[in-house]
């Protein structure tokens, strides 16, 4: 079976900080946009759900919707995830000059093809892309219990030549839903050196840490 890397897997860098934050306990664990399920390499028993087969194939997940999960109300004890950023990952434009500038970095170029419907990774920050996390944010509440850890990792990025607040709406509409932020750590990591504006980039992502 021909593995297709991702183009977004966690930094190793964060995952201590997972592992610091999911209470030892936690014995039914969740990452509803697995990709291809990286927190494994933090807690090996966690759940995994991913919408596309691909990724779901190379890690063992459980295929669906981050918006539709299978799961009962108050199912788990934590969540972990990382949704998509809205950023130029999500171009669907075909590119196939042999010569060019800059390699491409998109989720539509790792797999090949389309995306499946209703995957953010086909979204660019706006009305859409802030709709379909809403209704994701809403179903993370649902199967958390009460008590539950709700840790987020996101980050901002650059769209002709500003900060897009990507991370600041993320922590607002989930402390809407009614969870409580606990903390805020920004963590320097590497970031892509690719496409428009690799020369403008945002030096960290966050993991933001919330209770139910």
């Amino acid at each position: 079976m021909e593995i297709i890397k991702h183009p977004a897997k966690y930094s190793d860098c964060l995952l201590p900080i997972f592992d610091n934050y999911l209470p030892d306990n936690s014995h039914k664990i969740l990452d509803p946009f697995a990709g291809t399920g990286k927190l494994r390499k933090v807690r090996s028993n966690c759940i995994l759900l991913e919408i596309e087969p691909e990724w779901v194939n190379e890690s063992g997940a459980i295929i669906g919707d981050a918006t539709m999960m299978p799961f009962d109300s108050g199912y788990f004890d934590a969540i972990c995830t990382s949704p998509t950023y809205g950023n130029r990952m999500a171009d669907s434009f075909e590119d196939k000059q042999p010569q060019k500038k800059y390699k491409r970095y998109t989720y539509k170029h790792s797999l090949g093809r389309t995306l499946t419907a209703n995957n953010s990774g086909s979204m660019q920050w706006g009305a859409k892309y802030r709709e379909l996390h809403m209704k994701a944010w809403l179903e993370c509440y649902r199967v958390l219990k009460v008590g539950g850890v709700f840790i987020l990792n996101i980050s901002d990025h650059i769209r002709k030549g500003a900060v897009v607040p990507v991370t600041q709406w993320h922590v607002d509409e989930i402390i809407k839903i009614g969870f409580m932020q606990i903390e805020h750590i920004k963590v320097e990591t590497k970031r892509q050196r690719h496409g428009q504006n690799r020369g403008l980039r945002i030096d960290h992502e966050s993991v933001v840490v919330f209770n139910k």
